[in-house]
């Protein structure tokens, strides 16, 4: 695995395909808090958004815009996400239809969630000590 880098703009050169604006929203809110994660992993029958090593079972997020939500292409991932499962990952699918900051919000909460993490606990552990 590469090894990951803690600079600002290191989420820019991690999401190698062509990221949706919600792919990049949450990739930056991810890495803010500190959250180890790679993205565009691919995996023997497709390529993960997002990607987190988690020890018993890794989480494999897809956030799924427009292209998704149709017919076809959702039976299509459905049968993927199944194959995936079975191999042991947790998968876990962020659907959005519109991207706005409200559901960039809700996408990255289920992400913490998923994780067994809370967004509260990381705005709080991740703001500096004040005066004692």
């Amino acid at each position: 695995m590469p090894k990951m880098s803690c600079q600002r703009s290191d989420w820019r050169e991690r999401l190698n395909a062509n990221p949706s604006r919600m792919e990049q929203e949450l990739a930056i809110r991810l890495q803010e808090d500190g959250i180890s994660y790679q993205t565009q992993v691919e995996i023997p029958v497709t390529t993960a958004d997002f990607y987190f090593p988690i020890e018993l079972r890794p989480v494999l997020a897809f956030v799924d815009g427009r292209v998704h939500l149709g017919k076809t292409q959702m039976v299509k991932d459905e049968e993927l996400r199944s194959l995936l499962r079975k191999k042991g990952f947790r998968v876990l699918e962020l659907c959005y239809h519109n991207y706005s900051d409200k559901k960039r919000d809700e996408l990255y909460e289920e992400i913490l969630v998923s994780l067994g993490k809370s967004a509260l606990t990381f705005r709080t552990s991740n703001q500096p000590d004040g005066p004692e």
